[in-house]
């Protein structure tokens, strides 16, 4: 089994719509697959119509919660979504880094898991990271490099203290000059991941790109065959 997580401290780099196309393509290539939501907010749910039942949370905590199936074979933990009572009476749950055990996600018998990561408790994002596999880091042209760069450098302080997980940087480009600028941003990374939208970016060449850059300029079913092999 391989536990994929995607993550970045900083909100709205499209973290979930990474984690939701790399859950899908996965299962397109055959994998037995589920979703996992630990996202704050949670937005998985969202793309299947289901609601965030707090599925996620009862079954980190041992209780039988059965994965749901979605429309698209992907099994789905929707997330934890507190009503605005219960923030208001200090009631809502929070998620604790003891509660993250790699023998509950073992447990879900799945070939991939795909995780939309946790933020904001860096003791929780550090218990997330560290029994994933691969973790993967979105960086978009409106991300802030300081976020993109903390995050890598957690990864770097794990790797040091044992974890023996591959991180790397997937990067949105949309003109030439973007690709330098993820190489540089991703270079402590094990590997960059180019993702466009372009046309034209997707059948140029640059004279600076280094073997290190998993040139995926394609459609997602592409990336997710990248990560299916890693």
């Amino acid at each position: 089994m391989k536990i994929v997580t995607v993550y970045n401290q900083k909100g709205g780099v499209g973290k979930t719509t990474l984690a939701v196309n790399l859950a899908h393509g996965l299962t397109r290539l055959g994998r037995a697959v589920v979703l996992v939501d630990l996202a704050n907010p949670p937005y998985c749910h969202k793309w299947f119509g289901l609601e965030a039942d707090d599925s996620v949370l009862r079954w980190l905590k041992g209780e039988n919660v059965q994965p749901k199936e979605t429309r698209i074979g992907v099994y789905l933990l929707p997330g934890y979504h507190p009503e605005v009572s219960e923030i208001l009476e200090g009631r809502s749950e929070v998620l604790r880094e003891s509660l993250l055990d790699r023998e509950r996600f073992e447990a879900l018998g799945a070939e991939a898991v795909v995780v939309d990561g946790y933020r904001y408790e860096l003791m929780v994002e550090r218990a997330l990271l560290q029994l994933s596999d691969i973790v993967l880091i979105p960086h978009d042209v409106g991300t802030p490099v300081e976020s993109t760069r903390e995050t890598l450098s957690e990864c770097i302080q794990l790797r040091k203290d044992g974890w023996r997980g591959r991180f790397y940087v997937v990067g949105q480009v949309e003109m030439v000059r973007d690709i330098e600028r993820m190489e540089e941003i991703g270079r402590d990374a094990d590997g960059v991941m180019l993702v466009t939208r372009s046309e034209r970016m997707r059948k140029k060449r640059t004279v600076f790109e280094s073997p290190r850059v998993a040139r995926l300029m394609v459609e997602v079913h592409n990336f997710c065959q990248w990560v299916d092999r890693l």
